[in-house]
């Protein structure tokens, strides 16, 4: 302001340096506001902290555990091990934003599709067997084994058992391989 005030005395028009100011300001503020934008929605989930280091989260189409969050973006793991980068407007601006471990169990769902020629009741209780065995499920509440769909030519079993959040990944991976063992083995 001084400036143009010794310049508006010697004789110098201020008014074209203003306006040529005001254009150079909006230009920057028009190329920063991406930039910007991280940032304040860096603030907002370092305020909030929807999810912290470590935790396995979904956001903007992408998975993995959270390695580092910054002003203008997060970083995740993938389960292939690459790094990805979300700029935090877009982390903070997501529909949905799922964190994985914030809870301490998981259940975990399992489909298993039965030939309708089988013996249903003999291969549940063959599922409820394998169930109970696995120490990492919880018993309560208990698994379940239920009759979910049915076609033409299969009915459809849904298992779903709770377990500690750390587990719910190797579960859901043994429960299916020994589910199908299980169905392979109950005569019908």
């Amino acid at each position: 302001m001084v400036v143009l005030i010794i310049l508006q005395v010697i004789g110098i028009q201020a008014t074209s340096i203003v306006a040529v100011l005001g254009a150079a300001t909006l230009a920057i503020g028009l190329a920063l506001q991406g930039t910007l934008s991280n940032v304040a929605a860096g603030i907002m989930l370092l305020i909030y902290r929807p999810f912290r280091l470590g935790d396995i989260i979904e956001v903007a189409g992408k998975r993995g555990v959270v390695r580092n969050l910054n002003l203008f973006m997060t970083e995740l793991g993938s389960s292939d091990n690459i790094q990805v980068l979300i700029p935090n407007a877009l982390v903070w601006g997501a529909a949905a934003l799922t964190n994985f471990s914030v809870y301490p169990r998981r259940r975990v769902s399992v489909t298993v599709p039965i030939e309708l020629d089988r013996d249903l009741q003999a291969i549940e209780s063959s599922m409820r067997a394998v169930l109970h065995q696995d120490e990492r499920i919880a018993k309560t509440p208990p698994p379940d084994v239920a009759t979910s769909r049915l076609t033409d030519k299969v009915v459809e079993l849904s298992i779903q058992a709770w377990t500690d959040t750390a587990d719910a990944e190797a579960v859901r991976s043994d429960l299916i391989r020994r589910l199908v063992a299980a169905v392979k083995t109950t005569s019908g």
